[in-house]
């Protein structure tokens, strides 16, 4: 529990320190907050080795692993440990949807963790989700959002992926949240963590090899996290705005022509008609 205290300090002075130097010096006003309206992403030179450290650590070490663990496990297997690790991420996302106002998503998603919890044996089979009760996403940093706080820089935390500065506290809140916490063995709270770092690699890798595929994948990771971030906020709804981003610049009209102005660039290509026979 200490170790978890001191780290969550950490995590906020991290928060602080970095939403300082990218305001320092830089001036402009966005929704993302200073600094990141001329520049969307200051931290970039940070960024982007820590990036390629991350995929590097998904295709050395990672991935292998998640193939082992697929190579020796029924699905049927994989699917409960899934079940139980998302059952258990659940308080933390209806704690959130409850902190933004949201309550019937509040209320399914509590639903949803007591339905699995009680009927679903502990969260290893997914009985909600036959009820109609379908999972969200969500997180302390989407509230924020959600309360007006700017995401500022977008930011790709080692070991852990895509965030940003706002989203900073709310990985100390998951870890107050989360089960392992609240684990007195060591050696139990470093099997779970484990296991759950397999199991996320398991049920990301159809997403980290779609970013490996893209043509730039740092940049195309960070749009799609920003770009589901603001989804998040919005409370599901997609802007115009978010649907045209990504797609560049649309062609523009032809320029309308005069019939007259028409007819004098068509005529030179016009054939001349053919004399008459005698």
């Amino acid at each position: 529990m200490r170790r978890g205290l001191i780290l969550c300090a950490g995590i906020l002075a991290m928060s602080a320190g970095l939403s300082a130097c990218a305001t320092a010096d830089t001036p402009g006003q966005g929704t993302q907050g200073p600094a990141v309206a001329d520049n969307p992403d200051p931290l970039e030179p940070v960024n982007r080795p820590i990036f390629h450290f991350n995929m590097g650590l998904w295709d050395y070490v990672l991935h292998p692993v998640t193939e082992g663990y697929r190579a020796v496990t029924p699905e049927v297997f994989r699917e409960g440990v899934s079940n139980v690790f998302n059952n258990v991420g659940t308080p933390y996302i209806f704690i959130n949807d409850f902190l933004q106002g949201r309550g019937r998503q509040g209320m399914e998603d509590l639903s949803r963790f007591l339905v699995n919890t009680i009927f679903g044996l502990g969260g290893l089979f997914d009985v909600a989700n036959k009820l109609d009760l379908p999972p969200h996403d969500n997180g302390f940093g989407v509230t924020l959002g959600v309360w007006g706080v700017p995401q500022g820089p977008y930011l790709v935390l080692p070991f852990y992926g895509p965030s940003s500065v706002r989203n900073l506290p709310g990985i100390a809140m998951s870890i107050f949240t989360g089960p392992a916490y609240y684990i007195s063995s060591s050696t139990a709270q470093y099997a779970l963590s484990g296991m759950g770092v397999v199991d996320t690699g398991y049920q990301e890798r159809d997403s980290i090899r779609m970013v490996q595929e893209a043509v730039n994948p740092y940049v195309f990771m960070r749009n799609a996290w920003e770009q589901h971030e603001q989804y998040l906020i919005n409370g599901g709804e997609v802007s115009k705005s978010q649907l045209l981003e990504g797609l560049g610049p649309l062609p523009e009209p032809a320029a309308a022509t005069s019939p007259a102005a028409s007819g004098a660039d068509t005529a030179p290509a016009t054939s001349a008609p053919a004399p008459a026979h005698p």
